[in-house]
């Protein structure tokens, strides 16, 4: 099937890559920035750099991995140029398949179609999409069995999430994902503080060999924690909170205030947050005094 990429960023290219190594051609792709044009003759040096009109009218399958508040304008132009017969597919985890609403009135089949993964732009970041799952809404059954077979050739998991929640699915992702790498920032930043002295006090290449200790001393901690909480919910959460601990989450409060008080916010927000699930009513009375 010849694949047309319209943006050349990170998705875009990682997902044609895959689909490279699925059989497919990626004959086009579109790029609009140096940075973008570099990393297209880069990474998928068999297609050409091209239109959007030249990529909609050529390709079978067009796949849109702009930003999100681009998509809308994009699918306006990419529907002057398809027609029955052909699939387009946008990347977007927040925005449904209804964006895609005029590609659809021309008879092509629309997929939203979501990777639930990072990627950091690197060359096997296409590796990370082998069992990966992938938020779908279509809306009807071909457009099921499609993006079913689709995911399938990519290795991923296709899981169908109903347009009208498309927003909570995606704030869900975001709320699991970024909130937990701002987290991990933010405890690697106070632990490395701790590591042999005072981090600001010493030259920048100590100070990153610091961080450095502290994210191999959390790494396993944090790998235990995040599996218990996707084991087993609110009943895999552990630490002074679940415990009712109330002088211990004192002591962190002031000990966070007097080094990072930038972090306390955070830290005492998780910890009503923990103790509402478990029902630490003592911890809950103080952080709500």
């Amino acid at each position: 099937m010849a694949v047309g990429i319209i943006s050349a960023g990170k998705v875009g290219v990682a997902l044609g890559q895959a689909l490279e190594h699925c059989g497919h051609r990626v004959t086009h792709v579109v790029a609009r920035s140096p940075e973008s044009v570099t990393r297209a003759h880069l990474r998928l040096p068999n297609a050409q750099v091209s239109s959007i009109a030249d990529t909609a009218s050529t390709c079978e399958l067009i796949v849109i991995a702009v930003p999100d508040r681009a998509i809308a304008e994009v699918a306006e132009e990419v529907a002057r140029h398809v027609g029955p017969g052909r699939i387009v597919m946008h990347t977007s985890g927040s925005l449904g398949r209804a964006v895609l609403d005029s590609v659809a009135l021309t008879g092509a089949l629309t997929i939203a179609a979501h990777p639930a993964m990072t990627f950091a732009g690197l060359d096997d970041d296409s590796e990370l999409l082998t069992g990966c799952p992938w938020g779908i809404t279509v809306g009807d059954e071909l457009a099921k069995t499609v993006s079913e077979l689709l995911i399938g050739e990519l290795g991923g998991r296709p899981v169908f999430i109903n347009e009208r929640h498309r927003g909570l699915y995606h704030a869900a992702m975001a709320h699991g994902s970024n909130g937990l790498g701002a987290v991990v920032v933010d405890a690697v930043e106070m632990l490395a503080t701790t590591i042999g002295g005072d981090t600001a006090a010493e030259d920048t290449d100590l100070a990153e060999l610091r961080r450095g200790q502290a994210a191999e001393l959390l790494r396993p901690l944090l790998e235990a924690s995040l599996d218990n909480a996707l084991r087993w919910g609110s009943r895999g959460l552990t630490g002074p909170v679940t415990r009712d601990d109330l002088g211990t989450v004192v002591k962190h409060e002031r000990e966070i205030e007097a080094v990072a008080p930038e972090m306390g916010t955070a830290y005492l927000a998780l910890a009503e947050r923990i103790a509402e699930l478990r029902g630490a009513n003592e911890v809950l009375r103080y952080l709500r005094r």
